[in-house]
Formats: structure tokens, C-alpha cells, sequence
């Protein structure tokens, strides 16, 4: 045997290196945005869903998505998924549910500021953006307070065969609600994600009783706090069946994009003001 081997032995010190406690591991979602499948995916119509909510909440407690067959908006919050029905009920999502796209992180704040006054949802963007200098990192934003107006949309569950989300959203339901207490979940991925995530802010909206909710159009407040959580690491979880092999997801979506995230539809808001 090794003369150090047998040193050590005698001495104890193998013995006590194996009694000691192991050092500490940090957890693996960190810092780290996981994101389940690509939004150009999304776009053309793959609606199934590849992750359950169960699982997706491991990953994160914060983010944005929306459900198997593009059943409405999903937010996570505080640990807990809310769909956004079509017809604006705000429902807890099942374990077993499935998601075809989604964002989260383990929201830690790595600081927080005021807006003072909040004009529109691209007032609000500026105002974050000159506090948050790293365009290159994903970022999760949460801003909290009260809300003069916000407009909300929300999709309608599809059934096969799936059209293409820019055709869809063009029969969603818009709403607008007044002096409103809650939450915007924000998602802001960097311009070079193109293709992948949505370019820029993605908004979804919880009321602080959790009864009115989804995709925000625009919103006007005062007062309002906002906390962010810089994401240096980014997990993507993708699709392993043929179909999604056999998609072309090289086409260039980003106007149609824009159109999605930004147009209240075709209609009026719907009754639900």
C-alpha cells in the first residue's frame, strides 16, 4: 500500500473527509432562463405541447407561455402557472398540463427602481431600458403597482390542423380594464434572438386577486415598482419528434411577429371592459 495511503489511514483523515458534509451546490436555475421550444415554431402553427407545467416549474418560478393547443396566455408567478383563457377567465394550471413555448427563471431581484409615471407600455420599455444597459442578456422584469388602464389580449384554444399563429390572433379577444392593482411578468430578450424568442419585452399581466389577466397591449400607471433579474444563462428545451424536425423554422417571421405581439385584432375590445 502507498506509505502516504497508510499514513493517512492511521491517522484518521480519510475516515473524517468521509463524514464531512458536501460543499454546497448552487442551484442549477441561477441566473439561467429556460425556454421550451423556439418562437418561430409558435408561429407556424406547433401548438402541441412538449413540456408538462410540473416540470417547467422546476426550472423556474417567473416567465411567460401559453398552453397545449395555444389555450390562452400563461404566466408564472411566485411559483405558480395562471392560464389566461381566450374569454379572459384566469384559471391555476394542472401539474399535467402541457406547454408548446415558454420562458421562466428562478426570479432573484438583483435591484429594483420607481417609474413615476407610466404614459403607455412603450413609455414603460424606455424608462426600464435606460436602467437595464445589458441588451445582450435576457432579462426578467417585474413591475408592480397600480394601473390607471391596461389592455389585455388572449387567444382561443385551436384544434388541428393548426393555423399559423399570425392568423389566429387576428380572431383574439381584447379587453380593457381601469384602476387596477397587479403584476406585469416580463420577459426582454435580446435583438439576436430573433427567430427564437420574442425580440424585446414580453409582457403578461396578473391582478393582484388573480381574476383578470393576460398579453398586454398597452397600460398607463403611476407609481410603480419595478425589480429585475439579469440572466447570464440560457437553457433552450427542444421538440425531439419528427414533425418538429421535418418544420421549416428558418423563414423570416419577424413582421409577423411584431403583429402578434403588438395588434389588438381585427374587432373591438370584447365585453369584458
Amino acid at each position: 500500500m502507498n506509505r502516504r495511503l497508510w499514513t493517512l489511514l492511521i491517522s484518521g483523515v480519510i475516515p473524517f473527509l468521509a463524514c464531512a458534509p458536501p460543499a454546497p451546490v448552487i442551484a442549477p436555475e441561477a441566473d439561467r432562463l429556460t425556454q421550451v421550444s423556439v418562437i418561430n415554431a409558435l408561429m407556424v402553427g406547433r401548438y402541441d405541447g412538449i413540456m408538462t407545467m410540473g416540470e417547467l416549474l422546476r426550472h423556474g418560478d417567473f416567465g411567460v407561455g401559453t398552453l397545449d393547443h395555444l389555450d390562452g396566455e400563461m404566466l408564472v408567478l411566485d411559483g405558480r402557472a395562471y392560464q389566461v383563457r381566450g374569454d379572459g377567465v384566469v384559471l391555476p394550471v394542472k401539474p399535467e398540463r402541457t406547454t408548446p413555448f415558454a420562458a421562466v427563471t428562478a426570479f432573484r431581484s438583483e435591484g429594483e427602481f420607481v417609474c413615476a409615471e407610466v404614459a403607455g407600455l412603450t413609455d414603460l420599455e424606455s424608462q426600464i431600458d435606460a436602467k437595464l444597459p445589458q441588451k445582450n442578456n435576457f432579462a426578467a422584469v417585474r413591475v408592480e403597482g397600480p394601473f390607471s388602464a391596461i389592455t389585455l389580449r388572449s387567444v382561443h384554444r385551436q384544434e388541428p390542423p393548426y393555423r399559423p399563429l399570425a392568423e389566429v390572433a387576428k380572431a383574439q379577444s381584447v379587453w380593457k380594464r381601469e384602476g387596477l392593482s397587479g403584476t406585469l411578468v416580463g420577459i426582454r430578450s435580446p435583438a439576436w434572438t430573433g427567430g427564437l424568442n420574442v425580440p424585446g419585452y414580453h409582457w403578461h399581466f396578473l391582478s393582484d386577486n388573480r381574476t383578470v389577466g393576460g398579453h398586454v397591449l398597452d397600460c398607463r400607471a403611476t407609481d410603480l415598482r419595478v425589480r429585475f433579474d439579469v440572466c447570464t444563462d440560457w437553457m433552450l428545451k427542444l421538440d425531439g419528434s419528427a414533425g418538429f424536425n421535418a418544420t421549416d423554422l428558418s423563414q423570416d417571421l419577424r413582421k409577423d411577429l411584431h403583429r402578434v405581439e403588438s395588434s389588438r385584432g381585427e374587432g373591438e375590445p370584447s365585453g369584458k371592459e
